[in-house]
């Protein structure tokens, strides 16, 4: 706790001009947002937080069978359609389990987080890989695809090591914004912290299923400034997705 004392709020204007890469906006599509005037006042909340543009990425994943390509696509047009002019700028791409449908993902084609198409936000359970996830990160390699693993501080079977590992395989690594601020436990806070001290991750995001969430752990991420500054560096890279 003393070194907390070397820590400090983020700015008031912190966000100011930001992109949100990775959220569950997407009305009634997963365990995000569950209808559309949620994800009015979500859409509205972020505005107020700063961000000028967010990625909704719903989860393509075995409990949600129903969620292909063109389906989400769909929905995406369906509530663009509805919605009319925005309080951000949307776009839409997809956070894809690694599990014993990904394979499918490769004939629907993968919904990407860049404008070059090429980068597929991966996640895997919090508990445990899929004995596959190896080959299935490999399999994105050959594709000419880029891996960015979502939230890599959360996965409780992964170390140091594995990161490593990771970074050495050119994997990317997207960092949730509210695991600095201790929402998901205290070993995912500080991994993320020296995660991002040492300067391994590549993005960030606040992995947005619910407003009250975000409010709160926002209000309790404390950073030094080495860490606020790569902080920073992560919103930077942010924009160019």
């Amino acid at each position: 706790m003393f070194f907390d004392l070397f820590r400090s709020s983020l700015p008031k204007n912190f966000l100011e001009g930001a992109c949100d890469m990775h959220s569950h906006l997407l009305p009634g599509v997963d365990d995000g947002f569950p209808d559309f005037e949620k994800t009015m006042e979500g859409l509205s909340f972020m505005k107020k937080l700063g961000y000028r543009k967010a990625k909704m990425t719903p989860h393509f994943m075995k409990d949600y069978r129903e969620n292909v390509r063109e389906t989400i696509e769909a929905k995406y047009q369906e509530f663009l359609a509805k919605a009319g002019p925005l309080p951000l700028e949307l776009s839409l791409a997809g956070e894809y389990m690694l599990d014993s449908q990904f394979l499918d993902r490769f004939e629907e084609g993968f919904l990407t987080l860049d404008r070059e198409q090429t980068m597929v936000l991966c996640e895997t359970s919090y508990m445990m890989a899929e004995p596959n996830a190896k080959e299935m990160l490999y399999q994105i390699m050959l594709k000419g695809l880029q891996p960015v693993i979502a939230h890599p501080e959360r996965y409780n079977y992964a170390s140091m090591a594995l990161y490593k590992r990771w970074k050495e395989r050119d994997y990317l690594l997207q960092l949730n914004l509210l695991s600095l601020g201790g929402a998901y436990g205290d070993t995912a806070k500080a991994k993320a912290r020296k995660l991002l001290v040492e300067k391994m991750y590549n993005y960030v995001g606040t992995d947005l299923h619910r407003v009250a969430n975000v409010e709160r752990w926002i209000e309790a991420i404390k950073l030094t400034t080495k860490e606020r500054d790569q902080l920073e560096v992560l919103l930077e890279n942010n924009k160019t997705l």
